[in-house]
């Protein structure tokens, strides 16, 4: 992965934990935390504009599906639709991650990590940036 992969971080209000959390991207040189939203409109405003490579979602504590909450499902939609999609990290505080979010998993596209685990955000990331390092949107097939 030669090139700098573009992170939106959506749900994570300012403050310490969201500072730890652009640092913990940001160590690893092929990401570059773009903007971050707390707000679900201001999200989508940013990742509209910015065309993240990929948006990590903080899901509030106590979600165990996309659905409970209307702005969770429309920032995932949202940055989903994108053109070029945008690859998902969906940070979960719960200790198991919820059956009916990790359904949604998708190699290379949608990842669900729980939050705290800097090994496994960065292993999504990773997989995310590989995936998109690797593909040519010229190319149709």
């Amino acid at each position: 992965m030669e090139q700098v992969m573009t992170v939106l971080v959506v749900g994570v209000p300012d403050g310490e934990q969201l500072e730890l959390l652009r640092s913990g991207i940001q160590r690893n040189p092929h990401f570059r935390v773009v903007s971050h939203a707390h707000d679900p409109a201001v999200a989508l405003a940013h990742a509209r504009v910015l065309l993240p490579d990929i948006t990590v979602m903080s899901l509030p504590a106590g979600l165990d599906r996309l659905d409970a909450d209307p702005d969770v499902l429309r920032v995932f939609h949202g940055v989903r639709t994108l053109d070029p999609p945008s690859g998902v990290v969906l940070r979960t505080a719960a200790a198991r991650v919820p059956r009916a979010v990790s359904v949604l998993e998708a190699e290379g596209a949608v990842h669900v990590v729980r939050e705290g685990d800097a090994d496994a955000l960065m292993r999504a990331l990773r997989t995310i940036g590989f995936r998109r390092a690797s593909c040519d949107p010229d190319e149709m097939p």
